[in-house]
């Protein structure tokens, strides 16, 4: 997707965008463009379709992700995640494949770690942290989602950090 020539708050968000890097820089212009294209009934469908949290888009295409009306738990965002690495949604392959590569962070003697970061933000301060994923090893598939919240200082850095403190003290990620 295009960059807009918008100066945005974070130099990765001022350049063009493809899902890998959009994903990576957690770049709310692209993923607020897609939604844009789609269209709010096609946004809803697609919500219900795979139950993502309490479906609720009710705030508006530009924000409903973004502490808003949107909201999920720990729990179902693992069950999401597990449903999207298994593809019980029946989507097509490549495109299940795709978002996976997005997640994709790094490798290891352990297997691979996916995962995702995502901050809140209200009034400029870090008030809501998410980290969500999973360790790909030869033996077994670990989901996780870790979700802090505080007056400030809870990103999702924060949260993937305190996340794989617990994955290596469990084992299961260096």
């Amino acid at each position: 997707m295009e960059w807009d020539r918008k100066r945005y708050p974070f130099q990765e968000w001022n350049a063009g965008q493809n899902l890998q890097s959009a994903m990576g820089a957690s770049v709310n212009w692209y993923f607020q463009g897609i939604d844009e294209q789609l269209g709010i009934s096609a946004v809803n469908r697609y919500i219900r379709e795979i139950g993502y949290g309490n479906e609720d888009t009710g705030s508006g295409l530009s924000s409903y992700w973004m502490e808003s009306s949107l909201k999920i738990s720990p729990i179902e965002q693992v069950e999401l995640l597990r449903k999207l690495y298994e593809n019980s949604f029946g989507l097509r392959s490549p495109n299940i494949n795709a978002v996976k590569d997005s997640i994709f962070l790094s490798s290891s003697d352990a297997g691979n770690l996916f995962g995702k970061t995502g901050t809140g933000r209200i009034d400029g301060m870090d008030v809501n942290g998410w980290f969500a994923g999973y360790v790909e090893a030869p033996d077994n598939t670990w989901f996780f989602a870790a979700n802090i919240a505080a007056d400030d200082n809870a990103s999702g850095s924060k949260a993937a950090e305190i996340t794989r403190r617990i994955l290596s003290e469990m084992d299961i990620w260096e």
